[in-house]
């Protein structure tokens, strides 16, 4: 048990406590007295979701910036 928990790094626990946060803060309104089963599955699979999901988000919004940068400096380079 201990192998597995010295595999996850620290920057993964740091992203999935973050996003643990943000689920809690994006399913804030939803009221889950009276849910059925499906509709638990529907809230769990929402919050897996926004759990997993967004450091590819947040990955991919930089990978764009470093793209545009990237590109900007050719143009330099090129005059």
């Amino acid at each position: 048990m201990h192998e597995t928990a010295s595999n996850i790094s620290p920057p993964a626990l740091i992203y999935l406590g973050m996003g643990l946060i943000l689920a809690r803060i994006l399913l804030d309104g939803k009221n889950t007295r009276g849910f059925t089963w499906l509709q638990w599955l529907q809230f769990l699979v929402d919050a897996a979701r926004i759990i997993m999901l967004w450091p590819l988000v947040l990955f991919i919004e930089k990978f764009e910036a470093w793209l545009r940068t990237g590109a900007d400096d050719e143009v330099k380079h090129d005059h």
